[in-house]
């Protein structure tokens, strides 16, 4: 199927709706996100932004699954979902880095991994006719973003009622595992696709002599 075929499927599913739902949640998220950084004592806006991640985390799961269990799979969804998850994600962490801490080199690994994700995703497409596909450390990327969100958010709350060596204090755990976890995605890609980028010739079969 083309690009300009998939707006000729029935894209105004609920899974699709769920998708888009993520990103409309990014302006509240992040207003609140900073105010709660200016005055940790606020627990009301703690309790906000805990449950927009839930939601945020609840719609990631509930629009793959909706789709498969309804047979509402589209070509719009499957380049919907990826692309409100790398605003989500990437929205969040700029919150984290702003005003929670969040490691700038890491922040900024995650950065170059989406860059070179999109320029390898569209040179497949356009290049050689390959429409990459998402794999589990992807998801798996997704969910340790939203874990560390959590982390670091609750982190001044947990500050007040507990000691400065405790591990949980430390959310800075959570960014090491995801930089880990970006690490395992870039090799799983490179493994799957590398050689349609750089070596596509070694794919090619030869021709059998007469």
């Amino acid at each position: 199927m083309k690009f300009r075929d998939a707006f000729q499927e029935n894209y105004l599913t609920l899974s699709n709706f769920l998708s888009v739902s993520r990103v409309l949640l990014v302006p509240p998220f992040l207003y609140l996100g900073h105010s709660f950084s200016q005055a940790p004592r606020e627990l009301h806006l703690l309790y906000g932004l805990l449950v927009i991640v839930f939601i945020a985390i609840l719609s990631d799961f509930l629009d793959g699954f909706l789709a498969r269990r309804w047979s509402q799979v589209t070509m719009v969804g499957q380049y919907l979902d990826p692309i409100c998850d790398k605003i989500v994600t990437l929205a969040a962490l700029t919150l984290l880095l702003i005003d929670f801490e969040f490691p700038i080199w890491i922040y900024a690994f995650y950065w170059l991994r989406e860059i070179a994700g999109v320029w390898a995703g569209t040179y497949l497409y356009f290049k050689r006719d390959v429409q990459g596909k998402p794999n589990i450390w992807g998801k798996i990327g997704v969910f340790v973003v939203g874990l560390c969100t959590t982390w670091y958010l609750l982190n001044p709350f947990l500050k007040q009622h507990l000691s400065e060596d405790h591990w949980l204090t430390h959310p800075v755990i959570s960014a090491y595992v995801l930089a880990l976890v970006l690490i395992l995605g870039i090799i799983s890609y490179a493994r799957s696709y590398g050689k349609l980028v750089f070596r596509p010739q070694s794919l090619e079969k030869p021709e059998s002599r007469p």
